[in-house]
């Protein structure tokens, strides 16, 4: 098995995403080596697995295999699951994306640490980071129910079995931009790390 390149470092540089397209992409040189294979794990069975394939097939994604995997079970799962796939299969990176929901989350951020895979956290769910495309989410959000229905503000039909990416593909940009002004995940609620994998995605 080769070894594995270097983890992701957390960036806050800016990306420029729009119509399906970079417009302007600028990066710190040195942050991260090339990847040529990154492994997906969540234990979203739809909404999240559909989002993730969606915007792998974007044209803005740097050219590379890109897999996203379900692993069921509470996040400390994924993880595990997540590097188990990547140790046998030998991607380059594995990331997990997980809701906070009602997990307790040091379990699982402690062994991510430990096993090299980078944990996205979204608080509460993942339709934090869906509603981001559309428009600010400062404010608390109880738990997925209510999540859904700040989304249905702006997608009166959402129907989280029935994604259609084309109606967020025009705001990654701007979620990027809002997930990044909001709280670090866990423990800010709303709060989402989705930003992380747009901006390893994209440079």
């Amino acid at each position: 098995m080769s070894p594995r390149r270097g983890r992701y470092v957390q960036s806050r540089s800016s990306i420029s995403l729009g119509q399906g397209r970079v417009t302007n992409l600028r990066r710190e040189t040195g942050i991260r080596e090339q990847r040529s294979a990154i492994l997906i794990a969540t234990n979203g069975d739809k909404t999240e697995r559909d989002y993730l394939n969606a915007l792998k097939k974007e044209p803005w994604v740097k050219p590379g295999k890109v897999v996203v995997v379900f692993e069921s079970g509470s996040p400390e799962e994924v993880v595990k699951g997540a590097a188990k796939r990547r140790d046998r299969d030998d991607y380059d990176q594995a990331w997990a994306v997980c809701d906070v929901d009602h997990y307790a989350t040091s379990a699982a951020s402690i062994l991510a640490d430990a096993t090299d895979v980078e944990l996205l956290w979204s608080n509460p769910c993942f339709e934090v980071w869906l509603v981001l495309h559309k428009g600010n989410c400062t404010s608390y959000i109880e738990d997925g129910r209510r999540a859904a229905d700040r989304l249905r503000e702006h997608i009166s039909d959402w129907d989280k079995t029935a994604l259609r990416f084309d109606e967020f593909r025009d705001g990654v940009k701007d979620a990027v931009r809002r997930a990044k002004s909001l709280g670090e995940p866990p423990d800010a609620n709303p709060s989402t790390a989705m930003w992380r994998l747009v901006e390893a995605l994209s440079s």
